[in-house]
């Protein structure tokens, strides 16, 4: 006689799980989730400033350069398409001619997460989309006796949006 061997608990349960240990396991998973991604989120954003704050480093450095080349400034800020600070620098930015951020100056040029431009007073990585923050420099050509070159300074661009400026430790 055939005997059909089954794998059993005491109590001749069959071998599987319950609905309820599924459900246990799917509501772990999901708090695990929800903890993981927020700060996920925040150590992507954090090496994405970083990235800005290298770039406007170079730009102000580039402009150092440029200014001990040309004491009158000319081609040392953001100007004209072929004889600006972007257009010297030796730093990978890709142009855009379809700006995401309006400040009130021409549009500099841009990558995937920032929008750059110099004026006579600034440097600055406007964080896309608009509402998120701002990092600048001081400009080396800077006029105002309080202001410190060495510095990059966070903003805040909408009291809606998270205090990334405290995320990234401004």
């Amino acid at each position: 006689m055939n005997k059909i061997y089954q794998k059993s608990f005491p109590g001749g349960k069959n071998a599987g799980f319950t609905l309820i240990e599924l459900l246990v396991v799917v509501l772990i998973i999901g708090i695990l989730s929800a903890i993981a991604l927020p700060q996920y989120e925040n150590a992507v954003e954090k090496s994405r400033a970083a990235e800005a704050i290298m770039t406007l480093k170079a730009l102000r450095d580039q402009q150092a350069f440029c200014l001990l080349e040309h004491p009158d400034g000319d081609g040392c800020m953001q100007g004209d398409e072929g004889n600006n600070l972007f257009s010297s620098a030796n730093i990978a930015l890709q142009s855009t001619h379809s700006p995401m951020c309006d400040y009130g100056t021409t549009a500099g040029p841009a990558t995937k997460n920032f929008e750059y431009w110099a004026d006579g007073q600034y440097i600055m990585a406007i964080r896309r989309p608009c509402n998120k923050y701002t990092l600048e420099t001081t400009a080396y050509q800077s006029n105002y006796a309080d202001a410190s070159v060495n510095n990059i300074v966070c903003g805040n661009d909408s009291e809606a949006s998270k205090d990334w400026c405290k995320i990234l430790g401004f």
